[in-house]
């Protein structure tokens, strides 16, 4: 079997609802039945907000474009054009976007058989 990269243009993937934000969903172990690393990018109007979660592994996101603040560990963190963020393993954490559109890339595994057993349950 030859490898080859597998390739996806933002603009030809179909977005989901993720609580009040758009998200379309690049690359996906649970879609493809292998691999380790979701891959999304995420955009928000001004007032979205996520509920309070966390992931099993790494969380890291690079917003591309407007502001949000990140609330986490007791803190809260102003997030702009070119702010990389990297959440550790279950830290709780919400975001709120307060620009007219925040446009951000996140990268984790929550559905990789690393995070999930074979019965697809979501260790800790």
């Amino acid at each position: 079997m030859t490898l080859r990269p597998e390739i996806a243009e933002v603009a030809s993937v179909e977005p989901v609802q993720l609580y009040d934000f758009s998200q379309k969903v690049l690359f996906s172990p649970a879609a493809r039945g292998e691999g380790y690393i979701k891959l999304s990018v995420t955009t928000g109007k001004k007032g979205a907000t996520s509920i309070a979660h966390s992931h099993p592994r790494d969380e890291v996101t690079l917003t591309l474009r407007g502001e949000a603040i990140l609330r986490a560990g007791g803190a809260e963190y102003h997030m702009t054009e070119g702010t990389a963020v990297r959440l550790p393993p279950g830290l709780d954490h919400t975001v709120e976007v307060i620009s007219d559109e925040w446009v951000v890339v996140a990268a984790y595994c929550d559905e990789c058989t690393l995070c999930r057993g074979s019965e697809g349950v979501l260790k800790q």
